[in-house]
């Protein structure tokens, strides 16, 4: 035996009467897993106790992979450790379980979307179903990297976060809804909210066109950028027709196909979409996703990866406009924040924080930055596991920078030095006072 931890509800300290407990119990040696369910009665009250046993070493690997129900985004799920063989405690005394993203499926996507079509053609209303809510859990996958990254902790906050993705095609929440089955629609409703899903997001994730080449290949991502793959969803758009048609015929052009506009499924959409490079919209107001370790931007999401020397755009904040009032900040909105650690007063770093940053740091109790190279918001730890839970902040004199204290949980410092301030530099002109 090397280890027992806590995970789900329980371990993120909100549990019902009616939560599951589940364990993750880990042993040494071969290969192994089992999973197990036990009923347990205690005071007439009847808990469902689900254990899974894992070899340690395919458990530690396997947090190197997407988890299979977080819609494609990554996963800090809390999880508390009840014992451990103290060789292997220090390796898996881990306050979050990270689990990375998935990479775009956009190759998934548009087979899918071509499931979905030929069902419809052979009218398998149940087919149509069916692949259409594949079709929508791919989607957040898919346009991940036109977005502000953000971490889930469980199945419940992944889905609000799928949902509420800020950039996105218009009428992307209840498109969604209607593929997944969760708002009625009749298959033809179905049929067409998956074309808007997909003819929506290719526009928008054509200026990652390069990161999508490292997982579908460049081909698909040449097809992104140069209007086929727009014009193959529009061809899947189309009902079926016989092959004797003249705009099926290999020399058959663009001109020779019918306009976008005369089909209701594509009702607004450009007809050469694949010919603009406009700007990633800003969020729509009102469908901003609120998880528990947030850390995705509320806008500043670039429309070029490789444009990001520009200032940071205006960002919207839910920080408490009596706070925001006393602020001085930077002529790219931010506020020098100074970290030291709440128990020994060591400093042990600088970053940035704009108000909302300001606004998530004081609401979660998570120290959350504005990054300015990626233009986003991150959760300090979020990633490495190097946690920041906040004691306190404070606000100087001027305005202009805040001293933020927290309990630092391994390394402040990326380099994997406890504080960021481990170079001395000489001092030779000290004098007594």
């Amino acid at each position: 035996m090397v280890g027992i931890l806590l995970r789900g509800s329980h371990a993120r300290r909100a549990a019902t009467a009616h939560s599951d407990v589940d364990l993750d119990v880990l042993v040494g040696g071969a290969p192994y897993a089992a999973r197990r369910a036990y009923l347990d009665e205690s005071a007439g009250q009847v808990t469902h106790v689900s254990v899974a046993a894992r070899d340690i070493r395919s458990w530690v690997d396997r947090l190197g992979d997407p988890a299979d129900w977080a819609f494609g985004l990554p996963v800090t799920a809390p999880a508390r450790l009840l014992w451990a063989d103290p060789h292997w405690r220090p390796r898996i005394d881990l306050p979050v379980l990270c689990q990375p993203a998935e990479p775009p499926r956009l190759e998934e996507m548009i087979a899918t979307l071509g499931k979905a079509a030929a069902a419809r053609a052979a009218s398998d209303r149940l087919g149509v179903r069916l692949a259409v809510a594949d079709l929508a859990r791919l989607c957040p996958s898919v346009l991940r990297p036109a977005n502000p990254s953000v971490r889930v902790h469980s199945r419940r906050a992944a889905f609000a976060a799928a949902l509420e993705l800020p950039v996105a095609p218009p009428g992307y929440r209840t498109d969604m809804l209607l593929c997944l089955g969760l708002r009625p629609g009749a298959t033809g409703q179905l049929w067409a909210a998956a074309v808007r899903l997909v003819a929506g997001t290719l526009p928008l994730i054509r200026p990652y066109a390069e990161e999508i080449a490292d997982t579908a290949g460049a081909d698909l991502a040449a097809a992104l950028v140069d209007g086929r793959l727009d014009r193959y969803v529009a061809q899947l758009a189309r009902p079926a027709r016989p092959a004797s048609q003249p705009w099926l015929s290999p020399q058959s052009g663009p001109a020779s196909q019918p306009r976008l506009s005369s089909q209701p499924w594509l009702s607004g959409l450009p007809s050469q979409p694949w010919r603009e490079r406009s700007a990633v919209p800003a969020p729509r107001a009102g469908e901003l996703a609120t998880v528990p370790v947030p850390d995705s931007p509320v806008t500043g999401v670039p429309s070029d990866p490789n444009e990001l020397a520009a200032p940071a755009p205006a960002r919207t904040s839910r920080l408490d406009p009596a706070i925001a009032a006393q602020l001085r900040r930077t002529a790219d909105g931010l506020v020098a924040a100074v970290v030291r650690a709440h128990d020994s007063g060591e400093v042990l770093m600088v970053a940035w924080m704009d108000d909302e940053a300001l606004h998530r740091t004081l609401t979660t109790g998570r120290a959350t930055y504005w990054s300015r190279s990626r233009r986003e918001y991150w959760v300090k730890g979020a990633t490495s596991g190097h946690h920041q839970y906040v004691r306190s902040v404070a606000l100087d004199c001027d305005g202009d920078a805040l001293l933020v204290s927290v309990d630092q949980v391994g390394a402040a410092c990326h380099t994997g030095h406890r504080t960021c301030f481990f170079t001395e530099l000489p001092v030779t002109g000290t004098e007594a006072p």
